[in-house]
């Protein structure tokens, strides 16, 4: 990796922390359609899940006062099953498949009216939790999946933050080991890349916190979205 590369990244990686630090959604959907352009799938899902798992633990010890528990821990049980069913369909799945779904998927996280998607699918922790395991395996950035069941337990800014990079340090995490595993996945070779990643993404979360009160959600949205479409785009042309 050059330094021009990391650099790059790094920048990047402030931004989308400070993103979902604010709006609890959208930074790692950008990271990935970045990371994307220079990585199969094969390394790119469980590389983009050790650089979100870097950015979500800042983002939850910043918020770390407005973690709960009883919040989550019926998804992270549900989200083993659903990965550890995922991992052994990876395999058989070509790779020009993958980019296509990985990209569908954005493009759906993006404009579907998701509140109303996960209100007549999810109705419990399990299934939220069994659903993004399982799509974590696949497409890497399955957070706005999280987010939008979250939301509708009419929690605060700061309890959302918290509780969903919470899940999300678990779903990443989990989804690193079983790359490892299974798909004899390097962590060590992308050590430094990630670190430098996991510095930049710590100082957008502390400014995200400062911000979180300041900036609202609709002025961002339709920025975010008009983004995602055009990176994903890029991604299957």
């Amino acid at each position: 990796m050059t330094i021009e590369f990391i650099t790059f990244f790094a920048a990047l990686s402030f931004v989308t922390s400070l993103l979902t630090s604010i709006f609890s959604v959208g930074g790692g959907l950008i990271m990935l359609v970045a990371l994307a352009q220079s990585f199969s799938p094969a390394t790119l899902i469980p590389l983009h899940g050790a650089i979100q798992l870097s950015n979500n633990l800042s983002r939850t010890f910043v918020y770390k006062e407005f973690f709960r528990w009883s919040l989550i821990q019926n998804i992270l049980i549900a989200t083993t099953f659903g990965a550890f069913i995922g991992i052994f369909l990876f395999g058989s799945i070509p790779e020009e498949v993958l980019i296509w779904l990985i990209a569908g998927t954005i493009l759906f996280f993006t404009w579907a009216p998701l509140d109303s998607f996960i209100l007549s699918i999810m109705r419990n922790d399990w299934f939220c939790g069994f659903i993004s395991g399982f799509a974590g395996i696949f497409i890497g950035a399955n957070g706005p999946l999280v987010t939008a069941y979250m939301r509708t337990k009419n929690l605060s800014p700061q309890l959302l933050v918290a509780n969903h990079g919470a899940v999300m340090i678990y779903q990443h995490t989990i989804k690193i080991f079983l790359f490892i595993y299974f798909f004899s996945f390097s962590l060590k070779e992308y050590l430094f890349f990630i670190f430098i990643l996991a510095i930049a993404g710590y100082a957008g979360a502390v400014l995200g916190r400062a911000l979180i009160s300041s900036i609202a959600f609709d002025a961002f949205n339709i920025i975010l979205k008009l983004l995602l479409s055009f990176l994903a785009l890029i991604l299957i042309i």
